[in-house]
């Protein structure tokens, strides 16, 4: 077993032995199986001078390892232009140090299929998937986000990374930077691993999220985002119920970004989310759930705990009205709707041992007036803040020994909501 995948191992069951202590649910995600044999990419005709394109033979590459069995297909020492290529079951795409991968910026040539352009690296319906390595792979996103700027009904731009309906994932030291649009999206996926990777985009690159997962048992730990949007944004789908089960969110430095988000919608729900031992540092947002009346679903039992903000614009911004520059500014004025499949249902929230400083606003919790939402619980949370914690169409918000300290106004900010135990 190589260094980085024992370091993996050891974290996993540092992982479970917490778990099992603090008597949170969840399951520790399983690690992908890879056989032993190695396929270099350069023996397969992959030049890694930058300028080549070198598609054809990292595909060649994979196929080869995927027709043996499966194996590490090994990017040395270079830098490599690409296009699009698609991974299989039993492979390791691992990135040597000094390895970069490059996406090609020719827009005019990038392979497109109905108005969308092919995501780069692409695996579905596979087990057994790792990426690894101390190399990087760098989505030359520039050009991109100007097209994106001057036409956004432009041609969908590409995610760098799509890993699709697969079980047993690991993705683990790689770097990451300016992808087009999404950096690495595991989507309906089942044991996860994401660790020690870096993400890195500018932060005024438009949809440049970090990590989008959705599916059940996800472990991401030890990672530092700081992009154009979303630093990680869990994104339920419809394929499973709930969507999302069983995450875990640890020991990350969140930079500039959207924070650690979940939506912009939660149907097909989300159960069982721990976030805990994380930074933020100048994000838009710390906490966020996002949703509204026509992309809700269930969202229960989530736990933030032992986090550190600061500079975050809203460090606690929970809402159901999204976007709320579609809210009306006056609760009051806000008419009940019927309930329905997808209306959203926030509850069982735990936030825990939470510093915020140097913040323009406390934040937002924003349920609807049909559907407030329920039990909040603020224990050991101490929020310095320009304004306020605006509070609208809640019940069972509950602070413990908790402070928000405000330069303006009062802490509070309420409307049909019921909150009990702020000093």
């Amino acid at each position: 077993m190589s260094p980085t995948r024992l370091a993996v191992a050891f974290l996993l069951l540092t992982v479970f032995f917490s778990v099992i202590a603090s008597g949170a649910a969840g399951k520790t995600p399983l690690l992908p199986v890879i056989p032993r044999a190695t396929f270099d990419i350069t023996r397969y005709g992959a030049v890694g001078d930058g300028q080549t394109l070198d598609t054809a033979a990292i595909q060649k590459t994979v196929d080869a390892a995927a027709a043996a069995g499966g194996g590490t297909v090994q990017v040395p020492a270079g830098k490599f232009l690409t296009g699009p290529f698609t991974l299989a079951s039993r492979i390791n795409l691992h990135l040597e140090r000094g390895a970069v991968i490059l996406i090609t910026d020719d827009l005019a040539r990038y392979p497109a299929v109905n108005n969308r352009y092919q995501d780069t690296i692409t695996v579905s319906d596979a087990q057994d998937v790792e990426i690894s390595g101390r190399g990087v792979i760098d989505g030359q996103g520039a050009p991109w986000w100007t097209a994106f700027r001057a036409n956004p009904a432009m041609t969908h731009r590409p995610y760098l990374i799509k890993i699709s309906n697969c079980t047993r994932v690991l993705v683990t030291g790689v770097t990451l930077k300016n992808s087009p649009m999404f950096h690495l999206v595991p989507q309906n996926c089942t044991d996860v691993t994401i660790h020690d990777i870096h993400i890195s985009a500018p932060a005024n690159s438009p949809n440049t999220d970090g990590i989008d997962p959705s599916g059940w048992n996800f472990l991401i730990s030890d990672c530092t985002i700081d992009t154009g949007d979303d630093n990680i944004a869990i994104k339920p789908t419809n394929a499973r119920s709930p969507g999302n089960k069983n995450f875990l969110i640890e020991d990350c430095a969140l930079g500039h970004g959207h924070g650690c988000s979940v939506g912009s919608g939660t149907v097909g729900g989300i159960e069982d989310l721990t976030v805990r031992h994380c930074t933020f540092n100048q994000t838009d947002s710390g906490i966020r759930i996002k949703s509204g009346r026509d992309r809700g679903g269930l969202l229960q039992n989530v736990t933030y705990e032992n986090l550190k903000m600061t500079a975050v614009k809203n460090p606690i911004y929970i809402i159901d009205f999204y976007p709320e520059r579609t809210a009306p500014k006056d609760p009051a004025t806000e008419k009940p709707e019927s309930v329905t499949v997808r209306t959203p249902v926030n509850k069982n929230i735990v936030i825990r041992n939470v510093t915020a400083t140097d913040c323009p606003t406390a934040g937002t919790i924003r349920g609807l007036p049909e559907m407030p939402i329920d039990s909040i619980t603020f224990t050991d949370v101490k929020i310095s803040a320009q304004t306020g914690l605006k509070i609208y169409h809640a019940r069972a918000v509950r602070f413990e020994n908790s402070k928000i300290k405000v330069e303006e106004g009062t802490p509070l900010i309420t409307y049909d909501a019921q909150v009990t135990g702020l000093e």
